[in-house]
C-alpha cells in the first residue's frame, strides 16, 4: 500500500505540476493582456485629449462666429434705420418738389388755357364775320 500511496501522490504531485503550468501559462497571458489593456487604455486616453482639445477649439470658433454674426446684425439694424431715415428725407424733398412744379405748372396752365380761350373766341368771331359776309365776298370777287 505503500507504494500504491507513493503513486498516488506522484500522480497528485505530476498533476499539481501541471495545474502550476496551467496557472503560470494563465497569469502570463491575464499580464499580457492587462499590459494591451494598459496600451489601449492609454490610447484612449491620448484620443479624449486629442477630442477635448478640438471640442475646446470648435466651441471658441463657435463663438467667434456668433459674436461677429451679432456684430453683423447690428451693424445691419444701423444700416436698415439709416436707409429708412433717409429715404424718409428723401419723400419729403420729393413731395416738397411736386408740390413745387404743381404750384408752377398751376400758373402757366391757366396762362396757356386763357390763350386757348381767347383764340377760340377770336376764331368764332372772325368766323361768324366772315360767315355774314361770305355771300358779299364771293360776289365781290366774281366766283358765281
Amino acid at each position: 500500500m505503500a507504494e500504491n500511496d507513493l503513486q498516488k501522490l506522484a500522480v497528485d504531485i505530476e498533476g499539481m505540476k501541471k495545474d502550476i503550468a496551467n496557472a503560470s501559462m494563465f497569469h502570463s497571458r491575464l499580464d499580457t493582456a492587462i499590459d494591451k489593456l494598459t496600451d489601449v487604455s492609454t490610447s484612449i486616453k491620448q484620443m479624449l485629449a486629442v477630442h477635448e482639445q478640438k471640442l475646446t477649439q470648435t466651441e471658441k470658433t463657435e463663438e467667434i462666429l456668433f459674436d461677429k454674426v451679432r456684430e453683423r446684425g447690428e451693424e445691419l439694424d444701423m444700416v436698415y434705420r439709416d436707409l429708412q431715415r433717409d429715404i424718409n428725407q428723401v419723400e419729403k424733398r420729393l413731395l416738397l418738389e411736386m408740390k413745387t412744379l404743381k404750384s408752377c405748372f398751376d400758373g402757366r396752365v391757366s396762362v396757356l388755357e386763357r390763350w386757348r380761350w381767347l383764340i377760340i373766341g377770336g376764331a368764332l368771331a372772325i368766323g361768324f364775320i366772315v360767315a355774314k359776309n361770305m355771300p358779299k365776298i364771293i360776289n365781290s370777287a366774281g366766283f358765281f
